[in-house]
Protein backbone atom coordinates (compact mmCIF):
# COMPACT_ATOMS: atom_id res chain seq x y z
CA UNK A 1 0.00 0.00 0.00
CA UNK A 2 1.47 3.34 -1.04
CA UNK A 3 1.15 6.63 0.88
CA UNK A 4 -1.79 7.93 -1.17
CA UNK A 5 -3.84 4.80 -0.62
CA UNK A 6 -2.97 4.83 3.07
CA UNK A 7 -4.25 8.42 3.32
CA UNK A 8 -7.51 7.54 1.55
CA UNK A 9 -7.99 4.42 3.67
CA UNK A 10 -7.49 6.47 6.85
CA UNK A 11 -10.06 9.04 5.74
CA UNK A 12 -12.57 6.27 4.97
CA UNK A 13 -11.99 4.85 8.46
CA UNK A 14 -12.56 8.27 10.00
CA UNK A 15 -15.79 8.83 8.08
CA UNK A 16 -17.05 5.37 9.06
CA UNK A 17 -16.66 6.11 12.79
CA UNK A 18 -19.26 8.58 14.17
CA UNK A 19 -17.13 9.37 17.23
CA UNK A 20 -14.11 10.16 15.09
CA UNK A 21 -16.20 12.34 12.78
CA UNK A 22 -17.56 14.24 15.77
CA UNK A 23 -14.12 14.95 17.24
CA UNK A 24 -12.01 15.36 14.11
CA UNK A 25 -14.40 17.16 11.77
CA UNK A 26 -17.30 18.66 13.74
CA UNK A 27 -15.87 19.59 17.15
CA UNK A 28 -13.81 22.56 15.93
CA UNK A 29 -16.81 23.98 14.08
CA UNK A 30 -18.94 23.65 17.21
CA UNK A 31 -16.27 25.18 19.42
CA UNK A 32 -15.83 28.09 17.01
CA UNK A 33 -19.42 29.20 17.60
CA UNK A 34 -20.05 28.27 21.22
CA UNK A 35 -16.72 29.07 22.87
CA UNK A 36 -16.61 32.78 21.80
CA UNK A 37 -20.30 33.28 22.63
CA UNK A 38 -19.82 34.48 26.26
CA UNK A 39 -17.25 37.05 25.05
CA UNK A 40 -19.35 38.36 22.16
CA UNK A 41 -19.71 41.84 23.62
CA UNK A 42 -15.96 42.09 24.18
CA UNK A 43 -16.02 44.92 26.72
CA UNK A 44 -18.18 45.28 29.82
CA UNK A 45 -20.64 48.18 29.69
CA UNK A 46 -23.62 49.63 31.55
CA UNK A 47 -22.84 48.20 35.00
CA UNK A 48 -25.83 48.86 37.33
CA UNK A 49 -24.84 51.26 40.12
CA UNK A 50 -26.48 53.44 42.76
CA UNK A 51 -25.45 56.97 43.74
CA UNK A 52 -25.95 58.33 47.25
CA UNK A 53 -25.94 62.14 47.11
CA UNK A 54 -25.42 63.62 50.57
CA UNK A 55 -24.52 67.08 49.22
CA UNK A 56 -27.54 68.03 47.07
CA UNK A 57 -25.78 70.82 45.19
CA UNK A 58 -25.48 71.73 41.53
CA UNK A 59 -21.94 70.35 41.50
CA UNK A 60 -22.97 66.97 42.91
CA UNK A 61 -25.80 66.76 40.37
CA UNK A 62 -23.31 67.57 37.61
CA UNK A 63 -21.12 64.69 38.76
CA UNK A 64 -24.14 62.40 38.63
CA UNK A 65 -24.90 63.55 35.07
CA UNK A 66 -21.33 62.74 34.05
CA UNK A 67 -21.74 59.27 35.58
CA UNK A 68 -25.01 58.78 33.72
CA UNK A 69 -23.30 59.76 30.46
CA UNK A 70 -20.52 57.19 30.93
CA UNK A 71 -20.98 54.08 28.75
CA UNK A 72 -19.51 52.01 31.58
CA UNK A 73 -22.21 52.89 34.11
CA UNK A 74 -25.96 52.47 34.38
CA UNK A 75 -27.14 54.67 37.27
CA UNK A 76 -30.22 52.83 38.57
CA UNK A 77 -30.96 54.97 41.62
CA UNK A 78 -30.09 58.40 43.04
CA UNK A 79 -30.96 59.03 46.68
CA UNK A 80 -29.62 60.15 50.03
CA UNK A 81 -30.47 56.82 51.68
CA UNK A 82 -27.16 55.03 52.22
CA UNK A 83 -28.65 51.92 53.96
CA UNK A 84 -31.02 51.38 51.02
CA UNK A 85 -28.12 51.58 48.56
CA UNK A 86 -26.12 49.11 50.65
CA UNK A 87 -29.11 46.75 50.68
CA UNK A 88 -29.36 47.01 46.88
CA UNK A 89 -25.67 46.14 46.61
CA UNK A 90 -26.07 43.17 48.95
CA UNK A 91 -29.08 41.86 47.02
CA UNK A 92 -27.36 42.16 43.64
CA UNK A 93 -29.72 44.81 42.30
CA UNK A 94 -26.64 46.99 41.72
CA UNK A 95 -22.96 46.13 41.54
CA UNK A 96 -21.58 49.34 42.97
CA UNK A 97 -22.43 52.34 45.15
CA UNK A 98 -20.89 55.80 44.92
CA UNK A 99 -21.25 58.15 47.90
CA UNK A 100 -20.98 61.91 47.33
CA UNK A 101 -20.13 63.27 50.80
CA UNK A 102 -21.82 66.19 52.50
CA UNK A 103 -19.91 69.42 51.91
CA UNK A 104 -18.66 68.16 48.54
CA UNK A 105 -19.10 71.47 46.70
CA UNK A 106 -17.95 73.66 49.61
CA UNK A 107 -14.72 71.70 50.05
CA UNK A 108 -13.97 71.79 46.34
CA UNK A 109 -14.53 75.54 46.17
CA UNK A 110 -12.06 75.98 49.04
CA UNK A 111 -9.50 73.94 47.11
CA UNK A 112 -9.62 71.07 49.58
CA UNK A 113 -9.08 67.46 48.62
CA UNK A 114 -12.39 65.55 48.44
CA UNK A 115 -12.77 61.78 48.51
CA UNK A 116 -15.53 60.17 46.43
CA UNK A 117 -16.27 56.80 47.99
CA UNK A 118 -17.05 53.99 45.54
CA UNK A 119 -17.86 50.48 46.73
CA UNK A 120 -18.04 47.49 44.38
CA UNK A 121 -18.78 43.77 44.60
CA UNK A 122 -15.42 42.06 44.99
CA UNK A 123 -16.84 38.76 43.75
CA UNK A 124 -16.84 40.20 40.21
CA UNK A 125 -13.41 41.77 39.62
CA UNK A 126 -14.07 42.77 35.99
CA UNK A 127 -17.35 44.42 36.98
CA UNK A 128 -15.67 46.25 39.86
CA UNK A 129 -12.87 47.44 37.59
CA UNK A 130 -15.39 48.77 35.07
CA UNK A 131 -17.48 50.70 37.58
CA UNK A 132 -14.38 52.15 39.26
CA UNK A 133 -13.10 53.27 35.86
CA UNK A 134 -16.47 54.82 35.03
CA UNK A 135 -16.66 56.84 38.24
CA UNK A 136 -12.98 57.83 37.89
CA UNK A 137 -13.73 59.19 34.43
CA UNK A 138 -16.75 61.13 35.68
CA UNK A 139 -14.78 62.59 38.61
CA UNK A 140 -11.86 63.45 36.33
CA UNK A 141 -14.12 65.30 33.92
CA UNK A 142 -15.67 67.25 36.78
CA UNK A 143 -12.24 68.09 38.23
CA UNK A 144 -10.98 69.33 34.87
CA UNK A 145 -14.02 71.59 34.52
CA UNK A 146 -13.47 73.07 37.97
CA UNK A 147 -9.81 73.76 37.15
CA UNK A 148 -10.77 75.44 33.88
CA UNK A 149 -13.24 77.75 35.63
CA UNK A 150 -10.68 78.54 38.33
CA UNK A 151 -8.09 79.60 35.75
CA UNK A 152 -10.67 81.63 33.84
CA UNK A 153 -11.59 83.49 37.03
CA UNK A 154 -7.95 84.57 37.26
CA UNK A 155 -8.07 86.20 33.83
CA UNK A 156 -6.94 83.34 31.58
CA UNK A 157 -8.61 82.79 28.22
CA UNK A 158 -10.61 79.62 27.61
CA UNK A 159 -7.71 78.08 25.66
CA UNK A 160 -5.16 79.04 28.30
CA UNK A 161 -7.40 77.71 31.05
CA UNK A 162 -7.84 74.41 29.24
CA UNK A 163 -4.09 74.05 28.63
CA UNK A 164 -3.34 74.87 32.26
CA UNK A 165 -5.94 72.42 33.55
CA UNK A 166 -4.67 69.65 31.24
CA UNK A 167 -0.97 70.36 30.61
CA UNK A 168 -0.37 66.79 29.39
CA UNK A 169 -2.78 65.17 26.95
CA UNK A 170 -3.08 61.41 27.22
CA UNK A 171 -4.32 59.50 24.18
CA UNK A 172 -4.41 55.69 24.39
CA UNK A 173 -4.25 53.76 21.11
CA UNK A 174 -4.24 49.96 21.53
CA UNK A 175 -2.21 48.48 18.70
CA UNK A 176 -3.43 44.90 18.39
CA UNK A 177 -6.40 44.26 20.68
CA UNK A 178 -7.97 47.51 19.53
CA UNK A 179 -11.22 46.95 21.43
CA UNK A 180 -9.34 45.89 24.56
CA UNK A 181 -11.89 43.09 24.73
CA UNK A 182 -11.59 39.81 26.58
CA UNK A 183 -12.76 37.76 23.59
CA UNK A 184 -10.06 39.21 21.34
CA UNK A 185 -7.54 38.26 24.01
CA UNK A 186 -8.60 34.74 24.96
CA UNK A 187 -10.13 33.11 21.85
CA UNK A 188 -7.08 33.41 19.52
CA UNK A 189 -4.92 31.99 22.30
CA UNK A 190 -7.20 29.04 23.02
CA UNK A 191 -7.98 28.13 19.38
CA UNK A 192 -4.71 26.23 18.70
CA UNK A 193 -5.23 24.21 21.88
CA UNK A 194 -8.75 23.31 20.69
CA UNK A 195 -7.28 22.12 17.39
CA UNK A 196 -4.65 20.02 19.18
CA UNK A 197 -6.96 18.45 21.75
CA UNK A 198 -9.77 17.54 19.35
CA UNK A 199 -7.25 16.04 16.91
CA UNK A 200 -5.33 14.06 19.52
CA UNK A 201 -8.47 12.78 21.25
CA UNK A 202 -9.98 11.83 17.88
CA UNK A 203 -6.85 9.93 16.85
CA UNK A 204 -6.77 8.18 20.24
CA UNK A 205 -10.42 7.21 19.79
CA UNK A 206 -9.77 5.59 16.43
CA UNK A 207 -6.51 3.86 17.39
CA UNK A 208 -8.06 2.63 20.62
CA UNK A 209 -10.88 1.02 18.63
CA UNK A 210 -8.38 -0.71 16.36
CA UNK A 211 -6.45 -2.00 19.37
CA UNK A 212 -9.62 -3.44 20.87
CA UNK A 213 -10.56 -5.03 17.53
CA UNK A 214 -7.10 -6.55 17.19
CA UNK A 215 -7.32 -7.96 20.71
CA UNK A 216 -10.61 -9.58 19.70
CA UNK A 217 -8.94 -11.18 16.67
CA UNK A 218 -10.53 -8.88 14.12
CA UNK A 219 -8.78 -7.42 11.07
CA UNK A 220 -7.94 -3.71 11.39
CA UNK A 221 -6.76 -0.95 9.09
CA UNK A 222 -3.65 -0.51 11.26
CA UNK A 223 -2.75 -4.14 10.62
CA UNK A 224 -3.12 -3.62 6.88
CA UNK A 225 -0.96 -0.50 7.01
CA UNK A 226 1.65 -2.43 9.01
CA UNK A 227 2.20 -4.65 5.97
CA UNK A 228 3.96 -1.68 4.33
CA UNK A 229 5.22 0.03 7.50
CA UNK A 230 6.90 3.11 6.02
CA UNK A 231 4.21 4.17 3.58
CA UNK A 232 1.48 2.95 5.92
CA UNK A 233 2.65 5.05 8.88
CA UNK A 234 3.36 8.10 6.71
CA UNK A 235 -0.10 7.85 5.12
CA UNK A 236 -1.72 7.58 8.55
CA UNK A 237 0.29 10.58 9.80
CA UNK A 238 -0.42 12.76 6.75
CA UNK A 239 -4.15 11.96 6.77
CA UNK A 240 -4.55 13.17 10.33
CA UNK A 241 -2.14 16.08 9.75
CA UNK A 242 -4.29 17.35 6.90
CA UNK A 243 -7.34 17.33 9.18
CA UNK A 244 -5.42 19.24 11.87
CA UNK A 245 -4.08 21.78 9.37
CA UNK A 246 -7.52 22.40 7.89
CA UNK A 247 -8.98 22.87 11.37
CA UNK A 248 -6.21 25.37 12.18
CA UNK A 249 -6.80 27.28 8.94
CA UNK A 250 -10.53 27.28 9.68
CA UNK A 251 -9.83 29.21 12.88
CA UNK A 252 -7.03 31.39 11.49
CA UNK A 253 -8.67 32.36 8.21
CA UNK A 254 -12.42 32.14 8.87
CA UNK A 255 -13.40 32.24 12.55
CA UNK A 256 -11.20 35.20 13.48
CA UNK A 257 -12.60 37.17 10.56
CA UNK A 258 -16.25 36.29 11.18
CA UNK A 259 -15.99 36.89 14.92
CA UNK A 260 -14.30 40.25 14.30
CA UNK A 261 -11.07 39.52 16.18
CA UNK A 262 -8.06 41.69 15.31
CA UNK A 263 -5.95 40.19 12.54
CA UNK A 264 -2.70 41.16 10.88
CA UNK A 265 -1.81 37.89 9.16
CA UNK A 266 0.87 37.14 6.60
CA UNK A 267 -0.39 34.40 4.29
CA UNK A 268 2.87 32.44 3.92
CA UNK A 269 3.56 32.51 7.65
CA UNK A 270 -0.03 31.56 8.50
CA UNK A 271 0.05 28.57 6.13
CA UNK A 272 3.41 27.46 7.50
CA UNK A 273 2.20 27.58 11.10
CA UNK A 274 -1.00 25.70 10.24
CA UNK A 275 0.81 22.94 8.31
CA UNK A 276 3.59 22.43 10.84
CA UNK A 277 1.14 22.54 13.74
CA UNK A 278 -1.06 19.93 12.03
CA UNK A 279 1.95 17.67 11.43
CA UNK A 280 3.15 18.04 15.04
CA UNK A 281 -0.28 17.39 16.58
CA UNK A 282 -0.85 14.40 14.29
CA UNK A 283 2.44 12.79 15.33
CA UNK A 284 1.69 13.57 18.99
CA UNK A 285 -1.74 11.97 18.63
CA UNK A 286 -0.37 8.84 16.92
CA UNK A 287 2.05 8.30 19.79
CA UNK A 288 -0.50 8.84 22.58
CA UNK A 289 -3.25 6.91 20.79
CA UNK A 290 -1.07 3.82 20.48
CA UNK A 291 0.25 4.28 24.00
CA UNK A 292 -3.25 4.35 25.53
CA UNK A 293 -4.59 1.42 23.51
CA UNK A 294 -8.16 1.88 24.80
CA UNK A 295 -10.87 3.77 22.92
CA UNK A 296 -12.01 5.97 25.82
CA UNK A 297 -8.60 6.51 27.41
CA UNK A 298 -7.64 9.48 25.24
CA UNK A 299 -10.67 11.47 26.30
CA UNK A 300 -10.23 10.50 29.94
CA UNK A 301 -6.59 11.55 30.02
CA UNK A 302 -6.52 14.53 27.68
CA UNK A 303 -9.80 16.30 28.39
CA UNK A 304 -8.72 17.31 31.89
CA UNK A 305 -5.21 18.25 30.79
CA UNK A 306 -6.39 21.10 28.56
CA UNK A 307 -6.37 23.78 31.25
CA UNK A 308 -2.84 22.93 32.50
CA UNK A 309 -1.63 22.88 28.89
CA UNK A 310 -3.09 26.33 28.34
CA UNK A 311 -1.55 27.81 31.48
CA UNK A 312 1.95 26.50 30.76
CA UNK A 313 1.86 27.71 27.15
CA UNK A 314 3.01 31.21 28.16
CA UNK A 315 -0.21 32.81 26.92
CA UNK A 316 -2.43 33.46 29.98
CA UNK A 317 0.46 33.24 32.47
CA UNK A 318 3.94 34.68 31.81
CA UNK A 319 6.43 31.92 31.04
CA UNK A 320 9.02 33.78 33.12
CA UNK A 321 6.86 33.21 36.21
CA UNK A 322 6.67 29.43 35.75
CA UNK A 323 8.92 27.14 37.79
CA UNK A 324 12.04 26.28 35.79
CA UNK A 325 11.22 22.55 35.32
CA UNK A 326 7.72 23.36 34.03
CA UNK A 327 9.05 26.17 31.83
CA UNK A 328 11.33 23.62 30.19
CA UNK A 329 8.96 20.63 30.01
CA UNK A 330 6.17 22.70 28.46
CA UNK A 331 8.06 22.64 25.16
CA UNK A 332 7.27 18.92 24.90
CA UNK A 333 3.70 19.92 24.00
CA UNK A 334 2.96 21.06 20.42
CA UNK A 335 0.41 23.54 21.80
CA UNK A 336 3.16 25.62 23.44
CA UNK A 337 4.89 26.49 20.16
CA UNK A 338 1.59 26.46 18.25
CA UNK A 339 -0.09 29.05 20.46
CA UNK A 340 2.93 31.36 20.47
CA UNK A 341 3.41 31.12 16.70
CA UNK A 342 -0.29 31.57 15.97
CA UNK A 343 -0.60 34.70 18.12
CA UNK A 344 2.56 36.18 16.64
CA UNK A 345 1.48 35.60 13.04
CA UNK A 346 -2.28 36.09 13.14
CA UNK A 347 -2.59 38.90 15.68
CA UNK A 348 0.79 40.67 15.54
CA UNK A 349 1.69 40.18 11.89
CA UNK A 350 5.11 38.69 12.72
CA UNK A 351 7.42 37.63 9.86
CA UNK A 352 9.27 34.32 9.62
CA UNK A 353 12.30 35.76 11.38
CA UNK A 354 10.23 36.45 14.53
CA UNK A 355 8.79 32.92 14.78
CA UNK A 356 11.87 30.92 13.80
CA UNK A 357 12.13 29.29 17.23
CA UNK A 358 8.46 28.24 17.27
CA UNK A 359 8.61 26.82 13.73
CA UNK A 360 11.74 24.84 14.55
CA UNK A 361 10.03 23.56 17.72
CA UNK A 362 7.01 22.38 15.69
CA UNK A 363 9.31 20.67 13.19
CA UNK A 364 11.13 18.96 16.05
CA UNK A 365 7.77 17.86 17.49
CA UNK A 366 6.75 16.41 14.13
CA UNK A 367 9.92 14.36 13.72
CA UNK A 368 10.34 13.41 17.39
CA UNK A 369 6.80 12.28 18.06
CA UNK A 370 6.65 10.52 14.68
CA UNK A 371 9.77 8.54 15.56
CA UNK A 372 8.22 7.58 18.92
CA UNK A 373 4.95 6.66 17.18
CA UNK A 374 6.87 4.55 14.64
CA UNK A 375 8.39 2.45 17.44
CA UNK A 376 4.95 1.71 18.84
CA UNK A 377 3.53 1.16 15.35
CA UNK A 378 6.06 -1.58 14.59
CA UNK A 379 5.48 -3.30 17.94
CA UNK A 380 1.73 -2.97 18.47
CA UNK A 381 0.47 -3.93 15.02
CA UNK A 382 2.53 -7.06 14.45
CA UNK A 383 0.87 -9.39 11.89
CA UNK A 384 -0.80 -12.38 13.51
Amino acid sequence: MNIGRAVLATWRAVLADPGAVLLLLIACVGYSFFYPLPYERETLERVPVAVVDLDHTALSRQLIRFAQASPQLDVRSISSDLPAAQAALASGAVFGVAVIPSGFRADLMRGKHVVLQVVGNGAYPLVSKTLLSGFAGAAGTLSAGIDVRRFESRGATARQALESAMPVNYLARPLFNVNEGYGSYVVPGVAPLIVQQTLVIGISLLLGLWAEQQAAGQRTLAGQLRAAPVSGLLGLWLAFALIGSLNALYFFGFVYHVQGYPQAPRLAEMLSVAVLFGLACSAFGLFLGQLFGVRERGMQMLLFSSIPMLFVSGFPWPAESLPEPIATLRWLLPSTAGIQASLAVNQLGAPFSAIRTELLALLAHSLGWLAAAACLFLRRWQPR
